[in-house]
This record gives C-alpha cells, sequence and structure tokens, in this order.
C-alpha cells in the first residue's frame, strides 16, 4: 500500500517591529511588536550616554525551506540604538522544492539618531536557497554603523558550498537618494568562489559601512586594517561621499569580527568622543 504524500509546508513567516525614543537621560524601546518566532526581551544600557542595546532573539535557531523573517527598526531624533544577534544566524539546506529562505531587515533613522545594525555572522548551509537584504534609510544628520559577515558552507566541518544559492542586497539611502547599492549573488560550486579574481577559496566574507567623511578617521581605519591584515585575513577601506566602507575576506569568521570590533570602537570614538561599550553578548 502506498504511503499517503505529506503536503509540504510553507515555513515559518515572523516579524518584528521595533521603535525607539529618546526618553531622559537614556534611549527607550518604545514599540516592540513581533509576530511568529522573533523577540525581544528588553534593552541593555552598559554605556554611560544611554544607548539602548537590543538582542534580537529567534527561538527556532535556524532558518529553514520557506521561512520568511522580517526586522525592522525606527530610531527617533536623538535616540541611539544598537540592534544584535545573540549568536551566528544559520540559514539550513532547502528542501526538494527549493523554497526559498528570506530575511529582510529594514532600519529607519531619523535626523540626529543613531542606528546600529551589528548582527553576529550568518552561516549559509550548502544547498540552501537564501536571500538576505538589507536597507538603510537615513535622513540627514543621522548617523549609522552597520555590517554583514556572512559564511559560505562550514569548512570547519568539511562541508562547502557547492550547491545553492545565496543573493546578498546591501542598501543605504540618505533623504531617499541611494548612497550605497550592493547586490552580489553566491552560487554553490560556482569557480567563483575559489577564483583569485573571485573569493579565492575565502567561504567568510563580510562589509561594514559607517556615515563618516572625515579624512583623518580614514587613515586611522587604514593603519588599523594593515594591523589586522595578514595570511589569515584581506580587509580594505574605501572612501565614498558620507561613508566609509571596510571589506573583509577570510577563511573564518573570527578574523573579521575581531577587525570589525575593533573598527567599530574606533568609528565610536571619532563619532561620539567617547569609549564604546561592546554588548557582553558578543563575547560569550
Amino acid at each position: 500500500m502506498n504511503a499517503i504524500a505529506t503536503p509540504v509546508q510553507a515555513g515559518w513567516s515572523a516579524s518584528l517591529a521595533l521603535e525607539f525614543e529618546r526618553r531622559g537621560n537614556r534611549t527607550a524601546l518604545v514599540r516592540n511588536r513581533h509576530d511568529g518566532p522573533l523577540r525581544v526581551q528588553r534593552p541593555f544600557y552598559p554605556e554611560a550616554n544611554g544607548q539602548a542595546h537590543v538582542y534580537i532573539l529567534h527561538p527556532p535557531g535556524g532558518v529553514v525551506a520557506g521561512d520568511t523573517l522580517a526586522i525592522s527598526s525606527s530610531v527617533r531624533q536623538d535616540a541611539h540604538a544598537l540592534v544584535t544577534t545573540p549568536s551566528a544566524g544559520r540559514v539550513y539546506c532547502s528542501n526538494r522544492q527549493r523554497l526559498l529562505q528570506t530575511q529582510q531587515v529594514t532600519m529607519t533613522v531619523e535626523s540626529g539618531g543613531f542606528g546600529e545594525w551589528l548582527p553576529q555572522e550568518n552561516i549559509v548551509f550548502n544547498d540552501a536557497q537564501a536571500i538576505n537584504r538589507t536597507s538603510i534609510q537615513l535622513q540627514s544628520g543621522a548617523n549609522f554603523i552597520g555590517w554583514e559577515i556572512t559564511c559560505l558552507g562550514r569548512p570547519a566541518s568539511n562541508e562547502m558550498f557547492e550547491s545553492g544559492v545565496l543573493h546578498q542586497h546591501f542598501e543605504i539611502m540618505l533623504d531617499g537618494q541611494p548612497l550605497l547599492l550592493e547586490r552580489s549573488r553566491f552560487d554553490g560550486g560556482s569557480p567563483m568562489l575559489q577564483a583569485r579574481w573571485g573569493l579565492h577559496g575565502c567561504p567568510a566574507l563580510a562589509t561594514l559601512v559607517c556615515t563618516l567623511e572625515d579624512s583623518a578617521a580614514e587613515q586611522a581605519l587604514r593603519d588599523l586594517c594593515a594591523q589586522h591584515r595578514n595570511e589569515r585575513l584581506v580587509i580594505e577601506v574605501t572612501q565614498l561621499p558620507g561613508l566609509v566602507i571596510l571589506r573583509a575576506q577570510a577563511r573564518q569568521a573570527e578574523p573579521i569580527k575581531n577587525a570589525f570590533f575593533a573598527a567599530w570602537r574606533l568609528l565610536r570614538r571619532t563619532l561620539q568622543n567617547t569609549e564604546a561599550v561592546a554588548p557582553r553578548i558578543w563575547f560569550t
């Protein structure tokens, strides 16, 4: 007797919407709406100027076939919010129907506000069908620091990114006009992953961006990158109008993260003339 076919499940559809306002001497999380398995418990305040640190929790622990995650945050005038994740994100292999696995992140920062999107790395498993979109909407006078760190496959477990695809989109808009528009596609098993003109066998890649146009700070970043650059890490600095960009490649995420943490501290000192306090979750 033939078994009855089980219907294909469409996956989770989850959303999270956050809003931050300056209340007295610190930033308050004034709106926290969620649908599905995305949560924020409460903000933390490890810094002297009342910056709100928020950890996004995704209880399933990874994105499977058919999942769609939407994360949005609004940082109002004079507020300062740092949004991060407690651990590496995981995009697991898709299914026979090749259902997409999508994450959309949107952050809006008003004039005088400071927004930071600093997630831990995303690990894209072999045979995933992933789309990762990040859209930052800034008003004049807003500040932003953000990064995306991506690992293709799991080389430490001898699992390479041999099939599947990752579409990665990163855009930053200022008053509706583009400052940065990036579209990337990584196909599993593509020659680009190993070629010298491509990733050159470095499955970990990352981009850090900051709203900054300061020649002294740019040189300080170049000096910092020179200190971190070695046979394990390729890292470079690019200055665009209104933005400074760091791009990095490595065989593992750890050297990228160490360099980005150091760059983040330098950029915070430049923008706020104070020492930044990193989220404790980054080191646990």
